[in-house]
């Protein structure tokens, strides 16, 4: 990602105004993203630390409570590839698409990065894929026709929207609901309301186009934390590395992953 912003965690964690800092530096010149790297391989110490900046963009979200703040993206052979816990390419989306309160911001922090060198961090700017796109399509993609399915025994985020609109009237104040997987559903008249759904599946189908001509890659290395903006970046994840059976498990790529959600009106963020 060559206009991501880097951070230094080490500079970032000073002074009573360094979360005030952080949050300035996401929401400026971040564009709503931004890599921190963190002094050394504390992994406790730093995913404490992670959470004291995070915090300063709005409540930390204890989405899975089993897991805590912090859940682990594992690599597991006996996954579904295409899912989080999968080998393969996990295609752009949003987490928690069709929820009320989606989380607006997502932090991965890296423990171990692969061993075979794959599995990078991929993000792409729905906003800039949105632009792509004609005035007719983004119409189309404005209508609160969209459903997907609910993710069960989380918390934090609303209930799961029956309907909703892809691209919002407004960008920036709302998320732009995408998912990359829904689009052979669409093409097939599935979790769409409206009875003439082609037109509105090709108009998706140019949007997941231009998401993935807007994508960029980042291979976390350990001790780095991604932090993006969930109302403005889809975000996957590229294939890891071919022979992860020969990896032991406790050698795999393990990221942990936190939510964040949106700031409480009033606040002095």
């Amino acid at each position: 990602m060559t206009d991501l912003l880097f951070l230094d965690g080490r500079e970032l964690t000073h002074g009573p105004s360094a979360p005030r800092q952080f949050a300035a530096s996401i929401t400026g010149p971040g564009a709503g993203r931004a890599l921190v790297t963190f002094d050394g391989t504390d992994h406790e110490r730093n995913l404490e630390l992670g959470l004291s900046l995070l915090s300063s963009l709005g409540p930390i979200l204890a989405v899975y409570p089993g897991d805590g703040c912090w859940s682990e993206l594992s690599v597991r052979e006996d996954a579904d590839p295409g899912r989080t816990h999968g080998v393969g390419e996990n295609r752009l989306h949003l987490d928690l698409v069709d929820r009320a309160g989606l989380p607006h911001y997502i932090a991965l922090y890296c423990e171990r990065d692969d061993p075979l060198g794959g599995g990078a961090s991929a993000l792409a700017d729905l906003w800039l894929a949105a632009d792509m796109l004609t005035e007719e399509d983004r119409e189309l993609l404005s209508r609160p026709v969209f459903s997907y399915f609910a993710d069960k025994d989380v918390h934090g985020v609303g209930t799961s929207l029956e309907t909703f609109a892809v691209i919002p009237h407004q960008l920036g104040n709302a998320p732009v609901r995408f998912t990359a997987k829904m689009l052979p559903h669409l093409q097939r008249g599935e979790l769409i309301t409206n009875d003439d759904h082609e037109p509105v599946a090709t108009a998706f189908d140019r949007l997941v186009r231009a998401a993935y001509a807007a994508r960029t890659t980042c291979r976390l290395r350990p001790g780095q934390m991604l932090v993006f903006d969930q109302y403005r970046y889809a975000h996957g994840r590229m294939p890891l590395g071919e022979g992860q059976s020969s990896i032991p498990l406790g050698e795999r790529r393990l990221l942990k992953q936190t939510y964040v959600g949106a700031p409480v009106l009033g606040s002095a963020l």
